[in-house]
């Protein structure tokens, strides 16, 4: 099994990528919330990755 932090990081990159459909980010946010609900992340890595996240997403808002 991947370490959450490896397919976090993985969700990002698919994010950034301009063929990714935009709806994407709900997904990428759905499961971001399910592992700091379960423990697999803790709250400091839900806020950066959601930055993280916020960041990529605001990028790709710029370049439409």
């Amino acid at each position: 099994m991947k370490s959450p932090h490896v397919l976090i990081d993985q969700e990002l990159e698919a994010m950034a990528d301009p063929s990714t459909p935009p709806e994407w980010q709900a997904m990428v946010l759905k499961l971001l919330i399910e592992m700091l609900a379960d423990g697999r992340i803790t709250i400091e890595e839900f806020n950066h990755y959601c930055g993280r996240l916020n960041k990529i997403v605001g990028g790709r808002k710029e370049v439409a």
